[in-house]
């Protein structure tokens, strides 16, 4: 038989003790029998308990003493006081010291069985408690969610479903299903389970035989359910995920106390989901704010450091081409003060770039066309695109509303992510831009668009960095690392978003999202 818990019995009259003892053990239980306070606290000192069923009046320590001390060893462990001599007063007392019940004798076993398995079932809940609140890390909370679970609920298999970022359900955990077809078919299962949903606040959804349901009855492997159970995991008081708890076991059905077990589990857990999403959030916030610091302090930096370097550069460039127009071109001279001239007006160019990271140019603002923007910006870059062997698909939606913005920040932003794009394809390949209007969760219309190349992406590993100022994976003299950092301080001077999503060998997506006017 498996040990379902570990008891310790203590009173002083040995026929009582050996007497629950016994009782315990015939159902399951492991104990241990001591006959005094001291040895109580002793035991519990040195081995791991669950309960701790005590007398009061023993010679030595007497029972709420010894409660006391117990439960400054171990705050965990479930105390039942259990007297023939307890007053009214001293049950107050025993429970003010933390005990869980108190029983008069002489009392009934099944009386005793029903309070130690109270008592145990608070503990069992405790212990997943902490588990479940041990760890805000989303990836180890699911895991211990669903190991969690399906120890308390009983069950053969279980699986916890989420959506992706595009809605649909995937399998974040799962329990008991190794084969990838049975998976399939309970992550099928879920996703008809939410359907029924319909969009409705519940605490649980329970299906006996879902084999005999017309819903489910086409699923493969279906008839190995039993029972299914299910709780929906909430978002602003609607389905956003599910649990699925399954039994396979023949007449092995969900009872009422398994009900409510889930219904307080299912309420645990969506609290801890929250607590975890806040945490998600509040991390995102502190890396928009390094960010943000870091963009202030190095804009001040590269404010200061172009104004210094901008004014001899004039005068070289100034120099240069007045001893031009006395040299003549077929000297070396003449090549030589043309490569000067070529240095000098690169680096003008970074200094352009410096001064808008710097943030140092105004903007202005007035209704514009995003799609007027991106056609122009097009223009300018088709002849270099077809020479890069680069084919570039338009998806543009038709009659979108007018965002408020500067027309030629904008044409910044994508002039530099269409060069991006074509440097990432070097043999050629497809750039697609697509343009939509959406909604946000606060019910603002955007004007999104998206830029997508066919390159060889971008590695995990830098996907975050590639907006810090500086930062470039171009070879030395390709690149200064300030072109997304620019786009991002545009993209910000206009209330917008911008974001990247990539994979090495899949290409990658810029999507720029801009509140409408």
């Amino acid at each position: 038989m498996t040990t379902k818990a570990n008891i310790l019995v203590v009173d002083d009259e040995p026929q009582i003790a050996e007497m629950i003892s016994a009782s315990l053990q015939a159902n399951g239980y492991s104990v241990s029998v001591v006959y005094d306070g001291e040895q109580a606290v002793r035991k519990i000192g040195s081995e791991k308990f669950d309960l701790a069923i005590t007398d009061i009046q023993m010679p030595g320590m007497d029972g709420i003493t010894a409660l006391g001390e117990m439960k400054k060893l171990d705050p965990e462990v479930e105390v039942i006081i259990a007297t023939g001599h307890g007053t009214m007063g001293t049950a107050i007392q025993s429970m003010r010291k933390g005990a869980f019940d108190y029983l008069h004798k002489p009392f009934e076993i099944k009386e005793l069985l029903a309070v130690v398995e109270k008592a145990l079932e608070k503990r069992k809940f405790n212990d997943i408690t902490k588990a479940i609140f041990s760890t805000i890390k989303p990836e180890e909370l699911l895991r211990v969610t669903l190991d969690s679970v399906t120890r308390i609920l009983k069950a053969e298999e279980s699986l916890l479903v989420l959506p992706d970022k595009d809605g649909k359900l995937r399998v974040a955990v799962s329990e008991g299903l190794d084969e990838e077809s049975r998976l399939n078919s309970r992550l099928t299962l879920c996703e008809r389970m939410m359907k029924r949903l319909d969009g409705g606040a519940k605490s649980f959804l329970l299906v006996d035989e879902p084999a005999r349901d017309k819903t489910f009855s086409d699923l493969p492997g279906i008839g190995e359910i039993k029972c299914a159970l299910f709780l929906p995991l909430m978002e602003e008081n609607r389905p956003a995920g599910l649990i699925s708890i399954n039994r396979d076991q023949e007449g092995e059905y969900f009872t009422e106390a398994d009900l409510q077990r889930a219904k307080i589990f299912g309420s645990l857990v969506n609290l801890a989901l929250r607590n975890s999403n806040l945490y998600r959030q509040l991390q995102e916030t502190q890396s928009q704010l390094i960010q943000a610091e870091k963009m202030s302090a190095l804009g001040q930096l590269a404010g200061g450091l172009a104004h210094e370097i901008n004014n001899p550069l004039s005068g070289i460039l100034g120099l240069t081409q007045l001893v031009l127009e006395s040299a003549k071109p077929d000297s070396q001279t003449y090549t030589d003060l043309k490569d000067i001239e070529k240095a000098v007006f690169r680096c003008k160019k970074i200094i352009v770039s410096l001064l808008s990271f710097a943030r140092q140019e105004k903007t202005r603002l007035e209704p514009v066309s995003v799609n007027e923007v991106i056609e122009e910006t097009l223009t300018l870059c088709a002849r270099q695109m077809e020479l890069k062997s680069v084919r570039i698909d338009r998806n543009f939606a038709q009659g979108l509303p007018l965002v408020t913005g500067d027309f030629q920040q904008l044409m910044q932003i994508f002039l530099n992510l269409f060069s991006n794009a074509r440097d990432a394809m070097p043999d050629g390949g497809e750039l697609t831009v697509e343009t939509n209007l959406l909604k946000d969760p606060a019910g603002r219309e955007l004007v999104m668009s998206t830029v997508s190349d066919t390159g060889a992406g971008i590695k995990p590993e830098i996907l975050d960095r590639i907006f810090d100022p500086f930062f470039t994976t171009k070879p030395v003299g390709k690149g200064t690392g300030l072109g997304l950092s620019v786009c991002l301080g545009i993209i910000h001077r206009h209330n917008g978003t911008i974001k990247a999503h990539s994979r090495p060998g899949g290409g990658t997506t810029f999507t720029i999202s801009l509140p409408v006017s």
